[in-house]
Order: C-alpha cells, then sequence, then structure tokens
C-alpha cells in the first residue's frame, strides 16, 4: 500500500491529468496519484483521503479570468483551497494558466506554490519531490510528526514534571486562591498555566541534547516570526522603512510585557565585513566560519548574526551604536522583519551589558611597569641567595 495520496484536479483529462499522472509513474513515489476533473470529485477525494493527503495539486481557475477580478465559482473556491491549507498542513500547488489573477493571493502562505503551466508539469513535481524526500511532508501531513510524535512527546514532558500525585492539585489550589469570584477564569487561567509548562519542558527536552553531541542547530534555528499579540519584542530584527538600515531591539522584555515601554533601545546591525573569502585555503575559511559563529573575535563591541533565509544578509550587531527613540517614532519609521530566539538574544545582552559596565583604567607607562618588573625579580632573586 502507498505511503499517502496526491490529488490533482484539472478539467483537461487528455491534455493535463493523463500525461501528469504518467509523468508522476515514472517518479517512482510511494503515493497513488487521483486524478479530478470537478471540483465535486476534487472535495469528494479530499474527504475520502482525509489522513493519507500528502500534496494537492489543481487549477484553480475554471474559466479565463479578467486581470481584476475572479468568477464568483473560483472566488467561493478560495475558501476550500484556505481550509486546506490549514486544516492539514500539505504542500498545494496551484498549476495555473492564469496565474495574473492570482497576484495578491496566498501571500504569505509558505507552503502554496503557484506554477505557470507554460513550464509543464515538471517543476511541481520536483519540488514535491525534494518536500516529500527531505522529510518536510511528514513533519506537517495529517499523521505527521507534529500529530504523533510531538504530541507523545508533550504528555512524556509533561507527567515527568510532576512526580508525586499531589503536586497537581498544589498548584490549582495556589491558582484557585488568586481567582476566588469567576470559575470560568480558574479554567482558563489553570488552561494556560499547564500548557506552558508543557511546551517549556518539551523545548528543554528537544534542545538539551545538542549541548553534548553532533546534532547542532541550523542557523534558521535562531529565528522565528513572532505571532504573540505585542507589537514590538526584546530580540526583534526591524528595518528602517526608507532605507536599507536593520536594527536589533534591546528594550527589556519586561518593558514590553507590563505595556510600560515608552522608548526604544536599539543597536545597529551593520554588513558583514567579509572576512570569509571563498578564495584561500579551505581549512583558515573553516576556522575563520567557526570563530564567527562561537564569537570567538577580536573586540567586545560586535556579535555576528548568521544569514539565513529569513534575514539573508546576516549582519553584525554593533554594541557602540545604540539609540533610543520614542515607541511611536519607531512604529512610523520602522518595519518588522524577523525575532532572534531568546539565546542569541540574551548573549547580545549581555554582551550589551558588557560593553557599558568596563570601567576602564587609566594608560600605565609600558617601560616603568617593565622597570618595576624587573626590579621585584632581581629582589626576588637576592632573597634567595
Amino acid at each position: 500500500m502507498a505511503n499517502g495520496v496526491v490529488i490533482h484536479l484539472d478539467n483537461d483529462s487528455k491534455g493535463i491529468l493523463e500525461p501528469s499522472k504518467n509523468f508522476f509513474v515514472q517518479l517512482g513515489l510511494d503515493l497513488d496519484y487521483i486524478s479530478c476533473q470537478t471540483k465535486e470529485e476534487f472535495n469528494q477525494a479530499v474527504n475520502n483521503n482525509k489522513i493519507d493527503i500528502k500534496a494537492l495539486i489543481f487549477d484553480l481557475l475554471s474559466k479565463e479570468p479578467s486581470k481584476e477580478e475572479l468568477h464568483q465559482e473560483d472566488a467561493e473556491f478560495f475558501e476550500v483551497i484556505r481550509t486546506s491549507f490549514a486544516k492539514y498542513n500539505i504542500p498545494i500547488f496551484i498549476y495555473s494558466g492564469y496565474l495574473q489573477a492570482l497576484d495578491n493571493e496566498f501571500e504569505g502562505y509558505g507552503t502554496v506554490f503557484k506554477t505557470d503551466k507554460q513550464y509543464g508539469i515538471k517543476p511541481v513535481f520536483d519540488k514535491l519531490k525534494l518536500l516529500l524526500e527531505s522529510g518536510f511532508i511528514d513533519v506537517f501531513c495529517p499523521g505527521g510528526v507534529l500529530e504523533t510524535e510531538i504530541k507523545d512527546e508533550l504528555h512524556n514532558s509533561f507527567i515527568r514534571q510532576f512526580t508525586r500525585n499531589d503536586q497537581i492539585e498544589e498548584v490549582i489550589k495556589s491558582i484557585s486562591e488568586g481567582i476566588k469570584e469567576d470559575p470560568k477564569q480558574l479554567s482558563d487561567r489553570v488552561k494556560k498555566i499547564f500548557k506552558r509548562i508543557t511546551i517549556k519542558t518539551l523545548a528543554s527536552d528537544l534542545l538539551a541534547p545538542i549541548a553534548d553531541s553532533e546534532d547542532k542547530v541550523h542557523p534558521i534555528e535562531h529565528f522565528y516570526k513572532r505571532q504573540s499579540k505585542l507589537d514590538i519584542w526584546t530580540g526583534d530584527i526591524w528595518k528602517e522603512k526608507v532605507a536599507d538600515n536593520y536594527i536589533l531591539v534591546l528594550t527589556p522584555r519586561c518593558d514590553f510585557a507590563t505595556g510600560k515601554a515608552e522608548t526604544i533601545i536599539y543597536i545597529n546591525i551593520n554588513e558583514l565585513p567579509k572576512p570569509i573569502s571563498l578564495n584561500g585555503n579551505p581549512a583558515d575559511i573553516e576556522k575563520r566560519m567557526r570563530d564567527y559563529l562561537t564569537d570567538n573575535l577580536q573586540g567586545k563591541s560586535t556579535r555576528y548574526i548568521p544569514s539565513n533565509t529569513f534575514f539573508p544578509s546576516g549582519g553584525m550587531a554593533t554594541m557602540n551604536e545604540h539609540s533610543t527613540v520614542q515607541i511611536d517614532d519607531f512604529k512610523n519609521n520602522f518595519e518588522y522583519v524577523i525575532t532572534l530566539s531568546d539565546d542569541l538574544t540574551n548573549e547580545i545582552i549581555g554582551k550589551f551589558a558588557y560593553y557599558f559596565l568596563r570601567t576602564g583604567i587609566t594608560n600605565i607607562n609600558e617601560y616603568e611597569f617593565e622597570a618595576i618588573i624587573r626590579d621585584l625579580n632581581s629582589q626576588g632573586n637576592n632573597a634567595k641567595k
């Protein structure tokens, strides 16, 4: 039995569906290929294969649209696709000859791909094969890692936190003491607290082995698109709206959490000095790259931020280029890009604090200092005699 299905919708059976299926079979992927000629067939196929779907392919448009608007039946089908995206977390390929009508649709959907029919079905299958063979689809698809392994790991991480059967009860009672009037409020509070305990425990368990093994993090793991309701957060990277300048927010978290942040403290992220050349001794290049990643650099006023798909340019967070701006001015002049992980943010904050805690010392005359050392050494040698 195949390890899943691909569902392809197109009203052209001879010109599109049959050649596509034949090409797909030649790829040797362990998936069944289901062809549909109507939206009704497509919806039925989706409903019949909910837990086995690995990808959807379709020509969304029933007939040639104008550049300004879609036909009503196509617009209604958008909702089906949005539901499929949110519900199944699988790659969706819009394979159409009229993509100009979809210019402003599905923006921000990372697993919705638009491919023009003029290039044939091969680009669709190439991308599908990559996502499948890399294991990516197995993480997010119905019945995948997120629904099975992560669920089990969440459960195990949670129950290991409480080693006595009275501990959970004690926590609930302490919450109840703080909320005496509204039982509904107690229920919501208990759910939030235990959910956070579970997530934090699992996150700690997943990250713990990295310190003692070769399972080092990918650069992308130090970046995430923040989904919280707060407009600005510590560790955010923002970009000036009128220029290509990036900054890193270092305002303390408590100021944002309490809503008392009236000003934003930030430092500049400058371009890399390009010390790593593709020409040269590979060993030297590797060492230099390692020095950047581990912050083993001369000087204590910069910290390397690695390049990645969320922040392609990378850069150097520069401690001595810091500024403060009113929060309203900040929102008007900057736009959000990405957020650094807590551990990288904390490291930069520590370095920023260290930079300002250096009190310094008046320069000592090195020649006089050397004379003192020589004199002390001479006295020590005479004492031994």
